[in-house]
């Protein structure tokens, strides 16, 4: 993978204003060498993130220093009347990767200077290449912002980490840059330099990056390393991978991760807890229904959400005893019983809501479902269909609907309700000896096109029925 060319050219002035809230140019406070005994302003904790780590909560923001560069020394009086030296900020040290002395752009993250050409920050549409066309103004340009180590641009809110993260994008040789294009790529660097290119408009890479975010996780260079399989990783990695992906709208990503993350959800590895927020706000509607529905399910007598810890031993086992099973009516892991002895879990008001009316949307369903079996049409060779193969396809149907083993799971688990039918159903000697094969088959088609159905329509039943909004159906 090489370098992407540079989208336009750019000047070699400093701007003087800030770009869409991200960039804050100041001027580097001078050392101040007089006499006078005055308090040097403190440095907040920088609160450093590992470029390469991520967070339960899904938040990347770093609280950067912003501090001046400091006097020499501070000289106190004590009550003895001797002089001591108070201790002075360190001044900001040059980057030992990105600290490049021939480069003409000083800019300053956190404590760190940078010291790297403008050519490659001003390129792409970027931020930089706005504020670099910035005309200056009262000052002559050895004067201006980022061109000497004394008065450097500043990027308040910054991490390092992470704006190393994206110069490495800009500097990485291509065989350095080709290691992202098989399956050890570092993913969880290239979603930092994901949310760097979004947050600074580098358009190009942006969408390389994530590009290759999608092509090595999808399996294009083969199964990705574990801890960033779809399959094996945590709620925490799988939501920050669904966020970055909504971030820069890259929809292939985001019904990939959603579908992903439903399914774990749905055989009770995951806790649809942390799948709720971000499912309502960008995922896909399959991660928003199942996430909302295994949550209805984990809802304690109290109307607790249970907790927070991933994994089958955590979740309540709603089935009494029966396998749960999975989307299409197959098998799938089943809850182990054991108490939740977890963190508890917390729902918001409007997610209660939710679920509530999801509770009475799916028992209504039920209903219906249950008096109505699944049609199916006339198969070739069957010379008694109507009142001999439907007839009796009724009658079995709403048979099994009142069984003891369907009426075992929860009213509002209707997928898992069907699923039980559709084994009962298979075995069952009425149909086996009243059906023709062909219509056998076509019936059991009909359930299994049912369970689809009810499952990609799982997020329709947990709109908000008591919202002030009007939008309620009556």
């Amino acid at each position: 993978m090489s370098h992407l060319p540079p989208s336009a050219d750019t000047t070699a002035n400093s701007g003087l204003t800030t770009t869409d809230g991200l960039i804050s140019v100041e001027r580097g406070a001078k050392l101040d060498m007089e006499d006078e005994t005055r308090q040097g302003p403190a440095r907040p904790d920088a609160g450093g993130t590992d470029v390469d780590g991520a967070r339960l909560d899904g938040s990347r923001h770093v609280a950067a220093s912003g501090a001046r560069a400091k006097t020499a020394s501070l000289m106190d009086i004590d009550e003895s009347g001797l002089a001591r030296m108070a201790q002075a900020e360190d001044a900001p040290v040059p980057d030992a990767e990105y600290y490049i002395e021939s480069a003409d752009c000083t800019i300053r993250v956190e404590d760190t200077l940078f010291r790297v050409h403008r050519y490659f920050l001003g390129r792409d549409n970027s931020a930089f290449q706005h504020m670099f066309s910035m005309p200056v103004r009262d000052a002559s340009v050895s004067d201006a912002e980022g061109v000497s180590d004394d008065n450097p641009i500043c990027l308040y809110g910054e991490s390092a980490e992470h704006f190393r993260a994206l110069l490495s994008v800009f500097y990485d040789l291509p065989s350095q840059l080709h290691t992202y294009n098989t399956s050890a790529a570092n993913i969880n660097r290239l979603l930092t330099i994901c949310e760097m290119t979004n947050k600074y408009s580098f358009a190009s890479t942006e969408s390389w990056a994530i590009d290759t975010v999608y092509n090595v996780l999808s399996g294009l260079y083969g199964p990705p390393q574990r801890q960033y399989d779809l399959a094996t990783c945590s709620s925490a990695w799988i939501r920050r991978l669904l966020e970055v992906a909504i971030l820069c709208g890259h929809k292939r990503l985001i019904e990939y991760v959603s579908s992903r993350w439903a399914d774990r959800i749905m055989a009770r590895d995951l806790r649809p807890i942390h799948a709720l927020e971000i499912a309502a706000r960008g995922g896909s509607s399959k991660l928003a229904g199942i996430a909302h529905y295994v949550q209805l399910l984990e809802m304690g007598a109290d109307f607790d959400a249970g907790v927070v810890e991933d994994g089958p031993q955590y979740g309540r086992s709603q089935a009494h005893g029966h396998p749960t099973t999975a989307a299409d009516g197959g098998p799938a892991a089943a809850p182990s019983g054991q108490p939740n002895t977890g963190t508890p879990a917390v729902l918001t008001r409007e997610q209660k809501r939710r679920l509530l009316s999801g509770h009475w949307s799916l028992t209504r369903l039920w209903e219906r479902l249950a008096a109505t079996p699944p049609k199916f049409e006339r198969p070739d060779g069957c010379t008694y269909h109507q009142r001999g193969c439907v007839s009796t396809w009724a009658e079995v149907w709403r048979e099994v609907a009142r069984s003891e083993r369907t009426l075992s799971y929860p009213v509002v688990d209707v997928i898992h309700r069907l699923a039980e039918m559709k084994l009962q159903l298979v075995l069952h000697e009425d149909l086996s000896t009243a059906l023709s094969p062909q219509c056998m088959r076509a019936a059991l088609l009909a359930v299994r096109s049912t369970i689809t159905e009810v499952t990609e329509g799982l997020g329709s039943h947990f709109s908000d029925l008591v919202a002030d909004d009007g939008s309620a159906p009556g």
